[in-house]
């Protein structure tokens, strides 16, 4: 069963990077219709635009707030923060009358188990990496989110002109070599939506479309531990999905200072003089442009 419930800019956040991972609410006659198995599908306030399908995994039910927190938490006075927190949200009288109820929640990632289970591969290491993804998925509950640090999904797009000639390439700081655009999903379950989100974010394009819906390509990258924002990042792989977009050359691009220090559109046949991650060129943008040029997407 399907609910659909609202939810305020914050605790959206939280649940879409990992770090909430239950829900708390009044235990009145809408939420006692949920059950283990369900879904539940928040919608982000104020304009309820953006949206979250989770998985309802357990339920915590007790009379009062205090009673739910302190199964919870060790400590008191946070317990106490956390309960006078909910009191400015609902009344104790309610509280009284309902009960109250945790939602353990996970993120849905039904249509990204399902896209990589319809994905062709194109060679060996696509077969080989895209079983590793769906044992990935089926063995952790957090694979979208930094939270599981052993790997996470991310996104990433080969952005073409409209002559498909040259692709959009940004300078990224931490492998200090031109790469593609992309991201961490960060609990974000569409990945098209993040290649395309990514790509504006680290080009200033305002204009990008998918070539192709489905996934073009996908692969395990290896991350070394580095520094980012002052703190240390442990080696971890990137289950990276990738997509072909398209934008206009002719648009106003600019870098992402904190991620990047260039932007630029590069020549397909000088993608591979381009960038200095060697596992990258030679298992990944050769790999691509390869399959672009079998598929006539770009000329031989």
């Amino acid at each position: 069963m399907l609910h659909k419930m609202k939810l305020n800019e914050s605790p959206f956040e939280r649940i879409k990077n990992g770090s909430k991972t239950i829900e708390f609410r009044l235990y009145d006659e809408k939420r006692q219709k949920v059950k283990i198995g369900d879904k539940i599908e928040f919608s982000k306030l104020p304009d309820l635009q953006e949206k979250l399908l989770v998985d309802v995994t357990g339920l915590l039910k007790e009379n009062s707030f205090y009673e739910l927190f302190k199964k919870l938490y060790n400590d008191e006075e946070e317990i106490k923060e956390k309960t006078n927190s909910m009191y400015e949200i609902y009344p104790k009288e309610k509280e009284d009358k309902y009960g109250v109820l945790g939602i353990k929640i996970k993120i849905n990632v039904d249509n990204l188990k399902e896209n990589i289970n319809n994905f062709v591969p194109y060679n060996e290491q696509e077969e080989v990496e895209k079983n590793i993804m769906l044992k990935f998925i089926n063995d952790f509950d957090d694979v979208l989110t930094r939270e599981n640090v052993y790997g996470h999904f991310t996104s990433s797009a080969f952005v073409l002109n409209k002559e498909r000639t040259k692709i959009l390439m940004v300078y990224h700081k931490i492998y200090n070599s031109w790469a593609w655009t992309g991201g961490h999903s960060d609990g974000d379950s569409n990945l098209l939506y993040v290649a395309m989100k990514e790509a504006k974010e680290e080009t200033g394009i305002k204009n990008v479309k998918p070539i192709l819906n489905d996934i073009y390509s996908l692969e395990l990258i290896s991350v070394r531990g580095h520094e980012k924002r002052g703190k240390y990042v442990a080696s971890h792989t990137h289950f990276n999905i990738t997509y072909l977009l398209e934008a206009d050359e002719n648009e106003k691009i600019h870098i992402k200072e904190d991620e990047n220090i260039g932007v630029k559109w590069v020549p397909i046949d000088e993608i591979l003089d381009a960038t200095s991650e060697t596992w990258v060129r030679d298992r990944v943008y050769s790999k691509i442009i390869n399959k672009m040029k079998k598929d006539g997407i770009i000329k031989n």
